[in-house]
């Protein structure tokens, strides 16, 4: 216990140093604020001003205030007109919205994909289900997001899903998300999901297609081309701050359970009905479409935001062949279009791809007197889309062509010999594009990258070498033209591919580190054993292409005469010398199945046939 003795009575407690209400009444400005408070002033005040108004100068002098006033009024209140206006305009997003029963997209346009038709096909059942699917106890899928190279059909997919179901559908070009000025993104963001709930209401559900979602869905910012982020007015992130953070909100529906609506709701049910308000509604499922999903953010991709991931890859075999009969069936053409050797002919194509060629194709027969296409036309259209224009030189010398013509042949030739699983579609020494000749083969049968073995790599590695080979072989190593250069780009692709996967010794995955750049290259161990295997391929190669000298040579003259060969006369050439082309096939439950028709009588020598007809 404190001793009372030791106690100043002269000492001041802080609590009597605090400023008391007496002392601040006390005070000027309390006074001033005081009396203008007073009532009998502003009975005071009234009472002047209505004895003045009965003096003609005092309302004239009013009336003129007035008028001054009125002015400065319409002024300010056009100014604010047109920022609000201005405003307004910029808070609009582009959104392109169709109706229930709109001619749309449906699932039986949608072509190529069966296993993704599927899974759409169930979603569309939640969609009209979902009153039934809550009352089991589940909730409805928040986000779907489509990911995949462009031109696979994710925007297809997703009018068709909105289509199939019978609910509004709003298409969104993300970019106009993004505003100059600050809080604007975030504005139409919850303005355009407003609009998707009210439409839920009223039919049930609706859908949002967020088309290229990674430019504002990217992590810590907006999305640029090279794959960074990007601020923006005046560098401070403008109308895009805080985008992505109302997009998760939004997404979650958090603001349906919050906010001044929430409260308003809650309060009505419990006060008013007298029991407890339901669940919020969860209906406006968002699809996005992205072609680079490790740039989102995380928080973008968990469950409860984007809780559904599909990926959609360019099609197969028999995904093409569908969606070449599909197109074709609205396209005039002759009996030569055969949609599965057409497929066989596009690897790596997707129904983008597809759309285009065939209506160039249709183009190239317009342009030469028909109103259908043929399959020359098609062999003529491809070329085109895949490398660029025809531009023939016409004033090469005789020499040039002949190296170009060797350079070209080799390869055919070493297509036949290394690769007899692969058809050629064309040989040719017309410049095309950046190429001055080219030859184009591809697999009578699906192949994948990832099944490949060693010696389809070299088998691959001969190919690409031939051309060098031939011209060193048949026309002098002095005498290399720079078309080699081309392969080479693909030749140190497949040797990178070898080493890396450790085909080439124990020094698989050997890298190092270049100072300059500190990009990662291979070692000197691993250099040297793939300069050894190069020379060891290109050494094999030209042996093999001097003991069919005589072919090439005859391809050679061919070239030279023609300048250009498809795939029939590429496939009679190489039959006289009992290098056979094989059809197209499919292996299906481990059994190789020839997809073209027998061939006439008149037609069969020439023909090679498929594995389970030998």
């Amino acid at each position: 216990m404190a001793n009372l003795d030791s106690f100043d009575k002269n000492t001041q407690l802080d609590w009597e140093l605090e400023e008391t209400l007496v002392d601040r009444r006390q005070r000027l400005p309390y006074k001033i604020s005081r009396f203008f408070r007073s009532t009998w002033l502003w009975i005071g005040l009234i009472t002047l001003f209505t004895f003045a108004l009965f003096d003609a100068g005092v309302m004239r002098f009013l009336i003129t205030v007035m008028e001054l006033g009125l002015q400065l009024a319409i002024i300010i209140a056009t100014f604010l007109f047109q920022f609000v206006l201005m405003f307004w305009f910029l808070s609009r997003t582009r959104m392109y919205t169709i109706m229930p029963g709109a001619e749309g997209v449906s699932f039986e346009d949608y072509r190529g994909q069966p296993e993704v038709l599927e899974q759409a096909r169930q979603l569309v059942m939640l969609l009209r289900g979902v009153r039934a699917f809550e009352g089991a106890g589940g909730e409805p899928l928040n986000g779907l997001l489509l990911e995949g190279p462009p031109g696979t059909g994710k925007t297809w997919l997703a009018q068709a899903i909105s289509t199939e179901a019978g609910v509004p559908f709003y298409y969104v070009d993300t970019s106009s998300l993004q505003a100059m000025f600050m809080g604007m993104g975030t504005l139409k963001v919850s303005r355009m999901y407003a609009k998707a709930r009210k439409a839920a209401k009223a039919y049930g559900a609706a859908v949002v297609f967020l088309d290229e979602i990674d430019a504002i869905g990217s992590r810590s910012g907006v999305s640029s081309v090279g794959g960074g982020t990007q601020g923006g007015f005046g560098g401070f992130g403008g109308g895009s701050m805080g985008l992505l953070s109302t997009m998760l909100i939004e997404m979650s529906g958090f603001s349906l359970e919050h906010g001044w609506r929430a409260r308003l709701r809650t309060w009505f049910y419990k006060n008013i009905l007298r029991r407890q308000p339901p669940k919020p509604q969860k209906r406006v499922l968002t699809i996005g479409a992205t072609n680079r999903i490790q740039a989102l953010d995380p928080a973008l991709l968990r469950p409860g935001r984007f809780d559904k991931k599909m990926r959609i890859d360019a099609p197969d075999l028999e995904g093409r062949r569908d969606i070449f009969e599909y197109y074709l069936s609205k396209m005039a053409h002759d009996e030569s279009m055969d949609p599965m050797v057409l497929a066989t002919e596009t690897p790596g194509y997707t129904p983008a791809d597809i759309k285009y060629l065939l209506n160039e194709t249709l183009r190239y027969a317009l342009f030469d007197g028909r109103r259908y296409m043929t399959y020359v036309d098609f062999q003529l259209a491809q070329p085109e889309h895949e490398m660029g224009l025809r531009a023939p030189i016409k004033h090469m010398s005789k020499e040039a062509r002949e190296r170009i013509a060797y350079h070209e042949a080799g390869h055919a030739a070493a297509v036949r010999l290394f690769l007899p699983e692969h058809r050629i579609s064309r040989v040719t020494i017309i410049r095309q594009g950046m190429a001055y000749g080219h030859v184009v083969h591809y697999p009578a049968r699906e192949s994948y990258q990832g099944m490949m073995t060693r010696e389809s790599y070299l088998n691959r590695l001969r190919v690409a070498v031939a051309g060098k080979a031939a011209e060193i072989e048949f026309c002098g190593a002095k005498n290399q033209t720079l078309g080699v250069g081309g392969d080479f780009a693909y030749i140190r692709s497949v040797l990178y591919a070898m080493a890396m996967a450790g085909m080439l010794g124990p020094l698989g995955g050997a890298l190092s580190i270049n100072p300059q750049n500190g990009m990662l290259i291979p070692s000197q161990e691993m250099g040297e054993a793939m300069e050894t295997l190069f020379q060891r391929t290109l050494i094999e190669t030209r042996q093999a292409l001097r003991e069919r000298s005589e072919m090439l040579r005859a391809l050679v003259e061919r070239l030279l005469e023609q300048e250009e060969m498809l795939a029939d006369d590429v496939r009679a050439f190489f039959d006289t010398y009992g290098l056979h082309t094989p059809d197209p096939a499919l292996v299906r439950d481990g059994e190789l199945i020839d997809l073209l028709p027998p061939p006439t009588p008149e037609h069969a020598g020439g023909r090679k046939p498929a594995a389970d007809e030998k």
